[in-house]
């Protein structure tokens, strides 16, 4: 069932944001479509924190960003950042300011982690604020800057080049 909705997003995904006749890697509609599921829970953890009613919703955020989004951010810097840095500098422009928020996000989780561990919850809240924002924001720059500049600029070999890559970057807390 999970494939399914995977499937659903990512084909909402590549139909809304990449123009109709260009190549699509595999990759960035599994990025993609991994945005959607991103937006909603950050949709329900901003209900959470509004309400005050869900008990245990951070560790669960916590859990989920870790395993998740650690993930995601590892198959972009280690499979599409690198190909796609053969036509776009590394040191300006759209994957400097990508790097640089994945850079953020980390700073952010170590603040949210932090706060969890030491019951600071109005650290905890402004982390959680924090990274809702940067993700949101991260989000729409992937999915309307640079996943279609990437449709666009790679080659279909380097789209290949980026699934084969992207395939063996292995899940968070996998051993190497």
């Amino acid at each position: 069932m999970i494939r399914i909705i995977q499937h659903r997003c990512q084909t909402a995904y590549v139909s809304s944001n990449i123009s109709k006749g260009e190549p699509v890697s595999a990759t960035i509609e599994l990025l993609g479509g991994q945005h959607q599921e991103v937006l909603a829970r950050l949709d329900a953890v901003e209900r959470d924190l509004a309400s005050r009613g869900a008990n245990g919703w951070l560790a669960d955020f916590v859990t989920y960003l870790e395993r998740e989004v650690v993930h995601h951010f590892a198959i972009e810097e280690q499979a599409l950042f690198p190909v796609l840095a053969r036509h776009l500098p590394l040191t300006q422009g759209p994957l400097a300011v990508m790097n640089a928020e994945h850079a953020t996000f980390r700073e952010l989780m170590q603040g949210l982690t932090v706060g969890f561990h030491s019951g600071d919850v109005e650290r905890q809240e402004r982390c959680t604020q924090d990274l809702i924002e940067l993700l949101r924001q991260h989000i729409a720059k992937e999915d309307n800057v640079l996943f279609p500049m990437a449709s666009r600029m790679l080659t279909a070999d380097e789209q290949r080049e980026v699934d084969s890559l992207a395939a063996v970057v292995p899940p968070f807390g996998t051993a190497v």
